[in-house]
């Protein structure tokens, strides 16, 4: 019996602020439960305790602020030594005649409680999400800075392509680049013969192919055409697709041709009577329009397509010659056969056209071969984005010239706001360093001597940060304990933790790996060391506010806790010898720089005290 009393005196609560106290509401005190294990339990009582139970979790539900918050609820009410579950503790206690309806009132509760927390957990994701937005919103119209030299730019027949395809989706259009729906390597059946093109059809002296196998069944793909066959077998009209790709043939390469280059095509179907060669007019001429200006002239010319029927090539009169871009035509009612579809229900038209050449149209290339030579001085001539600057090209007016090229490899000490002070820094880096080479060129010598002297004087410390060494003072870290942990319920290797820093904010929710090496019950408690000047953000959507400090252990077969110094204080910030000035600011970016050059010089010497450059880390007390 002191047993059964001891373990109702251990049952607590968990609120949804971390805090932990009595529970006097899901179970009866103990003086009750022996009293009540003496005569028999009725299942009303047990009916009442459980509507308890759920009211006090509809309360907590209602507190909450987080997704993390309602988990930890679920896993407190729902698990194993959850007040659901206890109910059936009751089993022994209730008259012959109700135990069998314990079952059916617990499983009653349980259903109503998990729709409960399936609203609280829905409503408390939305709320997240509607902070993720807000938070990560920003403005799109603020102008940025030129971009450095090295930065590099976007190839002009990736604009290109991205712009055709960006006016085919404002159309309705799907696109279609997924691998198993557009690869490289094709078969014969979808590259000539589904679109009506058989073995011995002339059409196929129109192209040398590159084929893969002796018995020409695999090659590398003539056209982007068969990427429609796929998506025709895959989904069922009606349907519109862009398709854009990489295509090969067996050209001679020249200043216009190449054994390479890149196709987009269309297709759109719909009921019979819908789509017409009107349609596809109007749907061209809307494409090159939005490609080439509004006042681009057009003419359609009669042609042939094995997979076509009528077709036609477009020509447009660009800066007073007319240049043939690309072919269409409505598509034969034979193509839809051999993809399984009836002509008689269905048709519409296809498009195809040649991004070089647009690329060539536009730019006013002359050498196709200019796109493959990756020559920086040819890349620098053209905008990031397609949008950027070719209104100003098609109306004829000459190029905007880049701006002067102010960057440096050395970081401004503060934020620059106006060109007029990046390029006052420059000026002055420039200055500092050509005056200060022939100073560092001439003590050099001096220099190593002292430092060679001090070494045999004094064992060996932390020196000072030269003007190119990363200052190691600029890490924050700081002394907290763990106050709270518990499994990240998305990541296997992760634990969620709440570390007391001794902020007025409050504990910190950090994220940390070391669930290979650590369980909950280790953590709890114990005192570490916190990168806390790094930036929050969000680890498999678990948002965390710096980073607990750890090892590998000697032989490299786990991971430690790197200990705090000895009678450290939660709060206090740990430096190294020689190391002392402010440090950095969130907002400067510290994380990747400055950890990769800082960390490998982290070590722990022989009696486990962790050290930088051999000096021992110490609290701002001492």
């Amino acid at each position: 019996m002191r047993l059964l009393s001891l373990f109702f005196l251990l049952q607590t609560t968990t609120s949804c602020n971390g805090f932990v106290m009595p529970s006097s509401s899901r179970f009866p005190s103990t003086a009750t439960r022996l009293q009540m294990s003496e005569t028999a339990v009725s299942i009303d009582s047990v009916k009442d305790e459980l509507r308890q139970v759920e009211v006090e979790l509809t309360a907590k539900l209602e507190a909450c602020e987080s997704v993390n918050e309602a988990e930890a609820l679920r896993r407190e009410y729902f698990g194993k030594k959850g007040p659901i579950q206890g109910a059936m503790k009751y089993m022994r206690d209730l008259a012959p005649e109700d135990k069998p309806k314990l079952g059916v009132v617990v499983n009653q509760v349980k259903d109503s409680l998990e729709i409960i927390m399936k609203e609280a957990k829905d409503r408390l994701e939305l709320q997240d999400l509607e902070s993720q937005m807000e938070s990560e919103k920003i403005d799109v119209t603020m102008p940025g800075l030129y971009p450095s030299a090295d930065i590099g730019r976007r190839h002009p027949l990736s604009m290109t392509m991205e712009k055709a395809v960006d006016i085919f989706v404002s159309l309705g259009y799907d696109t279609v680049t997924a691998c198993e729906d557009s690869p490289e390597v094709e078969s014969d059946y979808y590259c000539f013969e589904a679109l009506n093109c058989p073995k011995d059809h002339p059409a196929r002296d129109m192209q040398d192919t590159f084929y893969l196998t002796n018995d020409r069944e695999l090659m590398l793909r003539t056209h982007t055409s068969a990427v429609q066959i796929r998506q025709l077998e895959k989904r069922k009209p009606p349907l519109r697709i862009v398709a854009p790709g990489r295509v090969y043939r067996r050209d001679d390469i020249d200043a216009t041709h190449s054994l390479m280059f890149h196709q987009v095509e269309i297709l759109a179907l719909e009921p019979v009577g819908e789509l017409d060669l009107g349609h596809l007019k109007g749907t061209v001429e809307y494409f090159l329009k939005k490609m080439l200006g509004p006042d681009i002239e057009t003419r359609f010319r009669g042609s042939y397509f094995p997979f076509t029927e009528p077709s036609m090539e477009v020509d447009v009169k660009f800066r007073g010659k007319w240049l043939e871009v690309l072919g269409c035509g409505m598509v034969d009612p034979r193509v839809l056969e051999m993809a399984g579809i009836d002509p008689e229900k269905y048709s519409g038209f296809a498009a195809g056209f040649g991004v070089e050449r647009f690329a060539m149209i536009i730019h006013g290339i002359k050498d196709l071969r200019e796109f493959t030579k990756s020559d920086a001085r040819f890349l620098k001539q053209f905008p990031h984005f397609y949008d950027d600057g070719m209104a100003t090209f098609l109306a004829g007016e000459p190029p905007q010239q880049p701006q002067e090229e102010l960057r440096t490899d050395k970081v401004p000490p503060t934020i620059v706001r106006s060109w007029e002070e990046l390029r006052k820094f420059k000026d002055e880096s420039t200055t500092n360093g050509a005056a200060a080479a022939p100073v560092m060129e001439a003590t050099k010598d001096e220099v190593k001597q002292v430092v060679s002297e001090e070494e045999k004087k004094s064992p060996p410390a932390a020196a000072p940060a030269t003007k190119d060494e990363i200052d190691i003072s600029k890490l924050d870290i700081r002394v907290g304990v763990i106050t709270k942990a518990w499994e990240h319920p998305e990541a296997e290797k992760l634990f969620c933790e709440e570390i007391d820093l001794g902020e007025e904010t409050g504990p910190r929710q950090i994220a940390s790996g070391l669930k290979e090496y650590y369980k909950v019950d280790d953590l709890i408690g114990r005192k570490v060391l916190v990168l806390a000047n790094l930036k929050a953000r969000k680890l498999v959507g678990f948002p965390s506010h710096g980073m607990v400090l750890c090892a590998s252990s000697a032989d490299n077969g786990g991971v430690q806790f790197v200990d705090p110094p000895e009678g450290a204080q939660v709060g206090e910030r740990v430096m190294v010898v020689g190391y002392d000035g402010e440090p950095a600011t969130e907002n400067q970016v510290i994380k990747k720089k400055m950890l990769e050059a800082i960390f490998p010089d982290l070590k722990t010497n022989g009696d486990g005290v962790a050290t930088y450059k051999g000096a021992p880390l110490t609290t701002s007390s001492g």
